[in-house]
């Protein structure tokens, strides 16, 4: 196929007139005479980028170029988790798929470290690289909806809620995760998990085409029949292959209602709520997903709770549910019909950024080992600290049925997903929170199939990323090598080209 031209034959006067003064703000930066911004190289190598060079970039984008001393800095370089606390060399932020392109040339020709950032929420931090260039996505953020052909077109800088709000009037949704302010770009490129996957399949199973940036700045658009190769790696491959800046989502119909619930119980019925989880998630229905697990609180209580969604009434699910009677009356409970857009914001927080610092472990589970359910109670019985939470989700459903090899995304074989999740907000907390969550996963990793969500993942070697890959991986190489084989894009879990 030929590559997918933009040219703009229009002057914005006023975009002109913005790009000017934006230059002479970059050319007056009063530190020195001669103005050098230092940043690092893809290889990590220390950079200088002149005046010259910053006013160039400046004058190519019509989004703003912002530096250390700009007094947006701060605020443009702050991300979902508190954890990360990036300090790039530049944040491009890009206006149009034009900005995109011209950036990532600069980017090659000045050999930079480069990073891409949706929504901000990489819990490996991967959006906001020390001494790197950030292209910031978060102004391409519209959706279009055609109800008629139940598709959506979201651009590649929108988050869950711009498509969960657009689609919703009209009955519609596809499948999205569970925070509203999570961008859909980081979501879709990995695998999507959400409320409708085990009923629709996840995110990547509803990408009907796409179009993308190439580490050489070319516009391409994938599907079935263009660059199929290209398609079908984006699908669950991560940030290797390009930025995406449009997506083509299928919509399903949903009723607005649905039902959410959560059944929380003592330490004492850990053990039979979570053999329960496994046997109900066994029988329940598509229209339901499942997640169980323990949750200490910040002053120490530990609980066992089981909660989910129903594509449904509440009367309906509360007969699924009837086999959690031998546990007795919950110590507390939930069972109510809600909004389906307010269900999916409901995790959000009150603001952009979470307050306390969060890190992940997880992985994913193909069969459900007989030690389990004990090697996890006890194991948290006697270990557990405040801010803590280890929770099992149930998988499966249309996602488990799509083949292994149809898409990037190998872990069609999973039933449960366990993420041990670790939160704190005092400056000295963070070593031993880690540490339990790194010891809490050491101690379930036996029992899993030993690959990973990775969304969740952070720091993962490379024999991690082939075997979270399976058999996918050496036709992800072969796409990774014809698309990127300078490995520009490798602020990801890393696919590396052969000529790298």
């Amino acid at each position: 196929m030929k590559d997918l031209l933009i040219v703009n034959t229009r002057i914005d006067r006023r975009a002109l007139l913005r790009g000017v003064a934006a230059v002479a703000a970059v050319s007056s930066v009063p530190w020195r005479q001669s103005f050098a911004l230092d940043a690092l190289s893809s290889g990590g190598h220390p950079v200088a980028l002149s005046e010259a060079a910053l006013a160039d970039l400046q004058k190519s984008i019509q989004g703003q170029v912002i530096l250390p001393s700009s007094a947006q800095y701060d605020s443009a370089r702050r991300v979902w988790n508190p954890r990360i606390d990036g300090r790039p060399a530049l944040i491009a932020m890009c206006s149009s798929v034009a900005d995109v392109q011209a950036t990532v040339q600069f980017a090659r020709s000045h050999d930079l470290l480069t990073a891409v950032r949706c929504g901000g929420h990489s819990y490996a931090g991967f959006s906001m690289p020390n001494g790197g260039l950030v292209i910031d996505l978060s102004s391409i953020n519209g959706v279009e909806v055609d109800p008629t052909k139940q598709r959506a077109w979201v651009d590649g800088g929108a988050r869950l809620g711009n498509l969960d709000r657009a689609t919703a009037p009209h009955g519609l949704a596809t499948t999205a995760g569970v925070v509203s302010h999570t961008g859909v770009g980081g979501l879709a490129t990995v695998c999507g998990q959400g409320r409708l996957a085990r009923k629709h399949g996840y995110t990547i199973d509803n990408i009907r085409a796409l179009e993308l940036v190439t580490a050489e700045g070319r516009l391409v658009r994938a599907n079935s029949t263009e660059n199929p190769d290209l398609f079908w790696a984006v699908r669950g491959g991560s940030g290797n292959f390009g930025i995406v800046t449009k997506f083509e989502f299928e919509l399903y119909e949903l009723d607005p209602s649905v039902t959410s619930f959560s059944y929380v119980y003592g330490l004492d019925q850990a053990k039979a709520m979570m053999d329960l989880y496994f046997e109900l998630s066994e029988h329940v229905p598509n229209e339901m997903s499942l997640s169980a697990g323990l949750n200490t609180s910040d002053k120490g209580e530990t609980t066992a709770s089981i909660s989910g969604t129903y594509l449904g009434t509440p009367e309906a699910a509360e007969k699924l549910l009837a086999p959690l009677a031998p546990l007795g009356t919950p110590a507390r409970k939930r069972l109510d019909a809600i909004d389906y857009v307010k269900l999916q914001s409901i995790a959000d927080g009150t603001s952009l950024f979470s307050p306390r610092a969060v890190y992940y472990r997880s992985g994913y589970f193909n069969h459900v080992d007989s030690r389990l359910t004990t090697v996890f109670v006890d194991y948290v019985t006697k270990s557990a600290r405040p801010g803590t939470s280890i929770r099992f989700s149930q998988q499966g459903g249309v996602a488990g049925k799509v083949p292994t090899h149809a898409t990037a995304f190998a872990d069609r074989d999973a039933l449960h997903q366990c993420a041990v999740d670790v939160e704190w907000t005092g400056p000295n907390d963070e070593a031993q929170q880690r540490k339990y969550a790194d010891d809490s996963w050491a101690v379930l990793a036996p029992m899993s199939d030993g690959s990973f969500y990775l969304n969740f993942a952070t720091d993962l070697s490379d024999a991690e990323v082939r075997r979270t890959f399976r058999g996918n991986y050496p036709r992800l190489v072969d796409v990774k090598t014809k698309y990127d084989p300078k490995n520009f894009f490798h602020l990801n879990p890393n696919i590396k080209p052969r000529s790298a």
